[in-house]
């Protein structure tokens, strides 16, 4: 007869944690409206904590804050520089119990590094002249932020910059155009739509 175990086995529900989605519904369809007005020409990071992507020196409060985390983080493509910081919102009850003085710590900590946040309701997903406006402004202004700001040491090999957010519409012959922005809105409003 074999001794009993002084541990015995946990049970199923202890040892069968249930994973939860990283992002809620309306998330998910902001982030498929975000891939779909780049067009790949970025990098998209979902819930990015801070002290992965920001150093503390010098920054007051960082480390009340250092553990959360932005909701999406766009990046350039071809260095991973940060350019636009977006913090969404809806109704689940993560985001009721984000503190405004907590927000308000981490917007000021991305403009120092003059990076733009963007405030971004889930409501705002059926507005998307509104929301691509925001974004391509948001871009445009983190490029004369860059210009301002010191050169950095050149760890990697020399890159285009990328100098425009939303991707032009296959029937324009440049991104400039005067209906390029209209095409991208109606183009990603019905990519959108059918994800939703």
């Amino acid at each position: 007869m074999q001794p009993s175990s002084a541990n015995p086995p946990l049970s199923s529900a202890e040892t069968s944690p249930t994973p939860y989605p990283l992002l809620s519904s309306d998330e998910a369809l902001f982030h498929a409206c975000l891939e779909n007005v780049t067009a790949q020409r970025c990098h998209i990071q979902c819930k990015p904590r801070l002290l992965e992507i920001l150093h503390p020196e010098n920054v007051a409060g960082f480390v009340k804050i250092c553990q959360r985390h932005i909701d999406f983080l766009i990046y350039r493509k071809g260095d991973w520089l940060p350019m636009v910081a977006i913090e969404f919102e809806d109704e689940s009850p993560s985001k009721a119990s984000r503190k405004s003085r907590d927000r308000q710590l981490v917007e000021d900590i991305f403009s120092s590094f003059g990076i733009p946040v963007l405030q971004v309701h889930a409501k705002d997903i059926n507005q998307m002249d509104t929301l691509v406006h925001k974004l391509s402004n948001a871009w445009q202004q983190r490029n004369a932020n860059l210009e301002l700001m010191p050169a950095p040491s050149e760890e990697c090999a020399p890159h285009p910059p990328t100098t425009t957010l939303l991707a032009a519409s296959p029937n324009s012959k440049s991104s400039s155009s005067p209906n390029s922005a209209a095409n991208t809105t109606r183009l990603t409003t019905a990519a959108c739509s059918s994800i939703s």
